[in-house]
């Protein structure tokens, strides 16, 4: 017995969005609708027409004239409400999508993510509405539609003219054959094209946020350089696309053509030989594009589905990328213990495992070679990524709690702060944004830092610039603690605070984490020797 096949993984991210069925199924309803009543006009049509011009000539028939009007009253209608529809399904289809990337990546965080080049998940959040609602505008309905139009049209053909609908199966097969196989040129261009078009984004994000230093250097001509290659390497790419694109236009446009002269002549013939009636076959024969058309439009609207390809294959990459467990659980009230047994961060690379506990309210330092992943651990402990072995927070393992209320627990400072382009206040209030200044200066007088923004022009609404430009490596590290110790965190895990300072500043700072964070379980990661006070766990490798 055979296993099934996997459900692919872009065909599945493309289909996520929850509510899919029913506009696709109203949709098709409102094709069936349309369809029939094209069938119903073109079929009163042409007896209205061989009424006229075969003998005896008659006017036509008031029925006739009404239910043609009727059927093309029925087309027009279910078409523009198809569309409607079709434009409602995409803009609920591309926002689920978009509120879905924005979720997984905020879920993931930085240090899952850190493989990734920020240019190509910026390209790919930008990108997700032009190349998505296509998709789900044409290609997805198209499909039904043309299924749907070319039945009724063979079906109604067959009961007027069965050698018109002959013709028809012999045909429309091959018609969407030579759609499959220009397809299959068509993918692999636009995953060309798609790769390309990241990669331009990417040197062009990175040029102009490296700019300042590239001018120090005299490096921005070779950059340029580089950058118009890219962009020409693009520009091929997307050129091949639209080529291949024309030949499919060409191929469907030819067979449709090709097949309605057939069916036209065919019909002539048998007219001329007096072995069929006009009625019936005029009506076959205008019932020949309706079984094309659609068609013809669903491969045009395929290309919408190729460049809609390379998009869902990364995002089905980002779902697939493993996440720290959540669970419901939360940790004892106060500062936590901790137990570790074989622990270690579940990421590429990392092999040292750390054995040993941590009593509540005692701070311990984190020691071991370089890259052995003592930093992933802490991004662990926070539960921004997965790890393995055993790790219990109060006797509560760490994969049983609650990461959104964990997160109010723990923070994280990390080698190299991140300070917003704002002020004193709204850097400190991340972590407290209904935090008074009260708060803010007892904050930052535990830190030691309160006589340095006290220095500033405009204090706590003194502008820190990009990236904190106004303080220094030592003032930038005391900053974010300050913040740490506002956010109220019971878990303090500070990742290399001082590798970028010298001994006597690092020593400093060292006591003043002591005092500060009194009461609280700290976790230091550091190459340096353990600071005075502190215990110290080591990361033993296998």
């Amino acid at each position: 017995m055979t296993r099934p096949r996997p459900p692919d993984p872009v065909r599945r991210a493309l289909n996520a969005p929850p509510g899919l069925g029913r506009p696709l199924a109203l949709g098709a309803a409102l094709s069936l609708l349309g369809a029939l009543g094209t069938a119903l006009a073109f079929v009163l049509a042409a007896r209205i027409i061989a009424g006229v011009l075969t003998p005896p000539a008659r006017l036509p028939d008031i029925g006739e004239v009404l239910g043609a009007a009727l059927g093309l009253g029925v087309r027009a209608l279910t078409g523009a409400a198809r569309e409607a529809l079709s434009a409602r399904l995409a803009t609920h289809a591309t926002a689920w999508q978009r509120d879905r990337l924005t979720a997984r990546l905020l879920a993931l965080g930085p240090v899952a993510l850190a493989g990734r080049r920020a240019a190509d998940l910026v390209t790919l959040s930008s990108d997700l509405g032009p190349r998505l609602a296509p998709y789900y505008a044409r290609f997805l309905p198209g499909r039904a539609h043309a299924a749907i139009c070319a039945l009724v049209a063979l079906g109604v053909t067959a009961w007027l003219d069965p050698a018109t609908a002959a013709l028809l199966l012999v045909t429309g097969p091959l018609t969407v054959v030579f759609l499959y196989l220009v397809g299959l040129a068509t993918h692999a261009a636009t995953q060309a094209q798609w790769t390309r078009h990241n990669r331009l984004a990417g040197r062009l994000l990175t040029l102009t946020r490296h700019l300042p230093t590239l001018h120090a250097f005299g490096a921005v001509p070779t950059y340029r350089d580089v950058l118009v290659r890219s962009a020409g390497a693009h520009r091929e790419a997307t050129l091949r696309v639209l080529r291949v694109a024309f030949l499919s236009g060409f191929v469907m446009e030819f067979a449709a053509t090709l097949a309605t002269a057939l069916v036209a002549v065919w019909i002539g013939v048998r007219l001329f030989g007096g072995e069929a009636t006009l009625a019936p076959t005029l009506a076959a024969l205008m019932l020949v594009p309706e079984f094309f058309g659609p068609l013809r439009q669903l491969g045009a609207d395929r290309h919408a589905a190729l460049d809609a390809e390379p998009l869902a294959r990364d995002l089905a990459a980002l779902a697939a990328v493993p996440g720290a467990p959540d669970g419901t659980h939360d940790a004892p009230p106060g500062a936590p213990d901790l137990t570790f047994h074989g622990a270690r961060a579940d990421l590429p690379g990392v092999t040292a495992t750390l054995t040993g506990t941590v009593a509540s309210g005692e701070h311990v330092a984190l020691r071991g070679p370089s890259g052995v992943g003592k930093s992933a651990l802490l991004h662990a402990l926070g539960k921004y990524v997965a790890h393995t072995g055993q790790v219990t927070m109060g006797g509560v393992p760490l994969d049983d709690l609650n990461a959104d209320r964990w997160a109010r627990r723990v923070a994280l400072v990390p080698q190299a702060p991140r300070l917003l382009a704002a002020s004193v206040r709204d850097n400190l209030r991340l972590a407290a944004p209904d935090a008074d200044d009260g708060a803010l200066w007892t904050a930052l007088h535990e830190v030691g830092l309160d006589g340095v923004v006290a220095a500033l022009p405009g204090t706590l609404d003194a502008m820190l610039g990009e990236g904190g430009t106004r303080l220094s490596g030592g003032e930038t590290a005391r900053l974010a603690l300050a913040r740490a110790l506002l956010s109220g965190a019971d878990l303090l895990l500070l990742d290399e605070v001082t590798a970028h300072l010298d001994g006597d500043t690092a020593r400093d700072l060292h006591a003043l984490i002591g005092r500060a964070a009194r009461g609280r379980t700290a976790l230091l990661v550091t190459h340096r020797e353990s600071p005075p006070g502190w215990r110290t766990l080591t990361l033993e490798a296998p």
